[in-house]
């Protein structure tokens, strides 16, 4: 029973997060004209569809802090996702699908040295 909750929820975050890599059509009124800037959705749009493939593999575990880690990402309106600045809304994005894939961050090479020695 609990597992099929727990698809369900990943379904519906997937679905989120499809719609989310897909620039909006800007708002003519008063206000902000978009709510994503279309050039953070482009930016982020890779690292997006990645996570909704791998938020629909039932094989894949994820575990919880990950998955709310991708809904806070998405929803919270002080996010860099809902900044101005590309950079950093797709490198929290990547580092985002690193989480929920499970690759493991790339050292760097004076990293990779001192690990060694």
């Amino acid at each position: 029973m609990k597992r099929d909750r727990t698809i369900k929820k990943r379904q519906q975050l997937a679905r989120r997060v499809e719609r989310a890599a897909v620039p909006e059509r800007p708002y003519i009124g008063r206000g902000p004209r978009y709510l994503v800037q279309p050039s953070v959705t482009a930016a982020c749009a890779p690292s997006l569809h990645a996570i909704a493939a791998a938020l629909r593999d039932e094989a894949r575990s994820i575990d919880d802090a990950s998955l709310e880690a991708v809904k806070r990402y998405l929803t919270d309106g002080t996010g860099l996702f809902f900044g101005r600045d590309v950079t950093a809304a797709r490198n929290e994005a990547v580092d985002l699908e690193h989480r929920v894939i499970g690759v493991e961050p790339i050292l760097m090479a004076e990293e990779q040295f001192a690990v060694a020695a």
